[in-house]
């Protein structure tokens, strides 16, 4: 298992680096913003912490593709490491459990792997149609995954080590994208409310909250320093309001909707120095509650019927200063109807593991079976307000997909050990 597992990792690497020489994308969009922040933090307006994590590769004069590819391929490695399982030993005595139990409990591990080098898979090939554009996306989910791999570590051992680990890299993870925090405060809220006997018998949830909520904090007191600092602030309100006007406020139902376009990003502007709840009042008012549930059913329905997967937009985004060439476009023809069957298999499989989880919990009382219906509920709740893209859907279907397999791993002792 370990060797198709490291064969995911190595195949994709190959594959994103041929990809990334071949069509050398220049940053364009968020994406030139993202590059031109690594070195001049005053222009700050969003993007977290990326600016510091491309600073180096700026100074050091190399092409923002190949930046970007190294980037990428540092957090395609760190996904590597934490969705790798294996076979782990046992803490029971085998005296006292029969050979059934242990034939179990083996199936159910190489079943957990499996399941967990797919998931890999589906990133990595997500990943490598944008591994030469600079994004904080692909490193927040591969941050995401940390967390949770190395929260999991800690139910497992109480080594309180694996607990600080999983709230750096929660941290880091929230200090990229700041809609994470407030998915994350919906799903903080949600388990709180339905697991809130749990907080004083359970220590692990008890530890989980803390984490979430020190790292959060963390992470915000990182993102106001960054606003602080700019000297852009009408780009900083207009950006703290933009996604409300694209997402909900100033836009329709139909092929566009909770999509930027040109006539919310200007009505944004003309509105900025009115008070938020003012301008949420006034265009709330004209619109019926039917036609806002309208909005928001249009709106996920795109995000989860969406098929607008990295190699669909890898021309769009990453060729805009020259005409395609044939190469390009074989290169596309080739891998975005493999991206997209695998994505929608790996959308239905997320569903089903998330399912058969409640189901269980519904039999067997298992702990925390609950957390990944939060998970996807929040960033359901999340994209039913703000702005929505295709590329956002990646966080929420893999975290939920981890927490879910990560639930079935530890929910019941392990037997046995066929070797690492």
């Amino acid at each position: 298992m370990l060797l198709g597992h490291t064969a995911v990792l190595i195949y994709y690497i190959l594959l994103s680096n041929k990809v990334v020489q071949t069509i050398k994308p220049l940053p364009t969009s968020d994406f030139i913003y993202y590059w031109n922040l690594a070195s001049d933090l005053s222009i700050y307006h969003k993007g977290g912490i990326i600016g510091f994590i491309y600073a180096p590769f700026k100074a050091l004069g190399i092409a923002p593709y190949n930046a970007a590819w190294l980037v990428n391929m540092l957090f395609l490695i760190l996904v590597y490491l934490v969705t790798w399982f294996g076979l782990t030993k046992s803490t029971i005595n085998q005296s006292d459990i029969n050979q059934s139990d242990i034939n179990q409990s083996v199936i159910k591990q190489v079943l957990i792997q499996i399941l967990s080098t797919f998931g890999f898979t589906v990133f990595a090939l997500w990943n490598t149609g944008y591994s030469g554009m600079v994004n904080a996306d692909f490193p927040n989910v591969a941050l995401i995954l940390a967390f949770v791999r190395f929260m999991s570590l800690y139910f497992e051992s109480k080594d309180k080590r694996m607990a600080i680990l999983s709230g750096l890299f929660l941290f880091l993870a929230v200090a990229l994208r700041v809609k994470t925090g407030l998915a994350l405060g919906i799903m903080t809220g949600a388990t709180i409310v339905f697991y809130f006997g749990a907080l004083r018998r359970d220590i692990r949830v008890r530890v989980l909250i803390l984490t979430i909520c020190v790292a959060v904090g963390f992470a915000a007191v990182t993102e106001i320093m960054l606003r602080a600092q700019s000297d852009r602030p009408l780009d900083v309100a207009r950006q703290g309001r933009l996604q409300l006007y694209t997402g909900l406020l100033y836009t329709e139902t139909g092929n566009m909707c909770g999509r930027w376009t040109r006539e919310a990003f200007d009505k944004t502007l003309e509105e900025i120095n009115e008070p938020l709840l003012t301008v949420i009042n006034r265009h709330l008012s004209v619109k019926s509650k039917a036609y806002l549930l309208s909005i928001v059913g249009c709106k996920l329905q795109h995000v989860i019927e969406y098929d607008e997967f990295s190699f669909r937009e890898l021309l769009a985004f990453g060729v805009k200063h020259r005409s395609y060439t044939e190469a390009d476009l074989e290169i596309v023809r080739k891998y975005e109807k493999v991206e997209e069957s695998r994505v929608i298999w790996f959308k239905w499989l997320t569903l089903i593991v998330s399912l058969l989880l409640i189901i269980r919990h519904k039999f067997k009382g298992r702990n925390l079976s609950y957390l990944p219906v939060f998970i996807y509920g929040a960033f359901m709740i999340l994209h039913s307000v703000f702005e929505i893209q295709a590329r956002y859907m990646v966080e929420p279907l893999l975290w939920t997909f981890f927490v879910a397999i990560i639930i079935f791993k530890y929910e019941t002792k392990e037997v046995s050990k066929l070797g690492k």
